[in-house]
């Protein structure tokens, strides 16, 4: 697109228009060779520069020509940066806020009442060993504080909750409660600190810090929840309840011959499958194809609602037989 400023006719004595030959070209217009000895001018593409009022013209034109250019180009370039930050599906950018209060080890509230979820770590729930620990050295790092919440995915999660990573100062607190043995790599699609934290994690175990105690977690598997009480009726919705399980090894875990058993001793048994260090596998009641989504293995029961939602016990067992993991159901859980 070119742009010209276009200077008032001057009409000749006799009353007609000035002959168009004498006005510059517009931008981006060659004259032909005979248009140019028509003018006295040279019959190549060299135009002389004018004098004068022309010269005014010309430097005019110039000007206008060179804006018009710049804008065609920019324009467009601003318009495609504009829909890329806009619309990018990436993190947004860092948030400082003050905690009110923590709910676990792995989960606070924000002052405005924004609930944070701590992302790619998982910490005991209530009733599981080092629960109370977990969360009591969480309130001692955030409690009161100015944290920032970085690489903040976009919207809530399933329960209402903002997945972040969360500093205070120059402390990113999910890696420090792994190193503290006090929570595990837990992945759910992807994590951009994974190798850092399984090498923590693995580090932490070997030296038998918190979780990985005597007390604690034996491993290689552990129960991080189980939700009892699908949405709506349970039996028109037996994939609404669901049992999830980590692996806490550091290496891969083959999960045929492991078991996940209810309190009424209704059993189901893994009949295969490879779990990654720190990824999932969800156990969901009702009726489906075994699959995989996002790194997280699926497996279905078959036989309708199984969990009791006023209160059922999990229980996690390894393919000797030996209990390796308990967690006790309550009617309402977070991850």
């Amino acid at each position: 697109m070119c742009i010209t400023a276009i200077p008032w006719r001057r009409i000749a004595r006799d009353g007609e228009r000035e002959n168009d030959a004498h006005r510059p070209p517009a931008c981006g217009t060659k004259r032909t060779a005979r248009q140019k000895a028509e003018n006295g001018g040279p019959a190549s593409d060299e135009v002389p520069f004018p004098s004068g009022r022309g010269r005014q013209r010309a430097v005019h034109n110039k000007v206008y020509c060179t804006f018009a250019l710049i804008s065609a180009v920019m324009f467009p370039l601003f318009l495609l940066l504009f829909a890329l930050s806009s619309f990018a599906p990436f993190s947004s950018p860092a948030l400082a806020a003050t905690v009110a209060s923590v709910i676990d080890g792995d989960t606070v509230v924000l002052t405005d009442g924004t609930k944070v979820r701590y992302l790619g770590i998982n910490t005991p729930e209530r009733g599981q060993p080092f629960y109370e620990e977990a969360k009591r050295f969480n309130e001692q790092l955030v409690q009161g504080e100015e944290v920032r919440l970085e690489n903040r995915r976009q919207g809530p999660d399933t329960y209402g909750r903002v997945l972040a990573y969360v500093y205070v100062g120059a402390v990113l607190v999910n890696a420090r409660l792994i190193a503290e043995g006090l929570g595990h790599l837990f992945v759910i699609g992807s994590l951009d600190h994974y190798e850092e934290w399984l090498r923590l994690q693995k580090d932490a175990q070997e030296q038998r810090k918190g979780m990985w105690g005597q007390d604690g977690v034996p491993g290689p598997l552990r129960i991080t929840t189980v939700h009892a009480d699908a949405e709506g009726d349970d039996r028109r919705n037996p994939n609404g309840e669901y049992v999830r399980i980590c692996s806490v090894s550091d290496t891969p875990v083959e999960l045929h011959g492991f078991s996940i058993q209810d309190a009424a001793r209704h059993r189901y048994i893994f009949p295969g499958g490879t779990l990654k260090p720190g990824y999932t596998a969800l156990l969901l009641s009702g009726r489906g194809e075994d699959t995989e989504r996002r790194g997280q293995l699926l497996f279905y029961w078959g036989s309708g609602p199984i969990w009791n939602n006023s209160g059922d016990t999990a229980s996690l067992f390894d393919p000797d037989g030996k209990l390796i993991d308990s967690f006790l159901v309550h009617r309402e859980v977070d991850e």
